[in-house]
């Protein structure tokens, strides 16, 4: 039982965050002549996906 209450708040944890980011990103326009020259990280945006490391182990 406990476990199935994990899982439903880890889902609706997950679904507002995704919520609030469609919500704040809404203003964001396509730009079809910007150059992008960079990966955008997203991952923080996330609090269960691991960051990645960074430099030599």
């Amino acid at each position: 039982m406990a476990l199935a209450e994990a899982e439903r708040r880890a889902r609706a944890e997950k679904n507002a965050r995704l919520k609030y980011l469609r919500t704040h990103s809404s203003w964001l326009v396509l730009d079809p002549d910007a150059l992008f020259r960079e990966e955008i990280d997203c991952s923080a945006l996330f609090s269960e996906l691991p960051m990645p490391k960074m430099g030599p182990s």
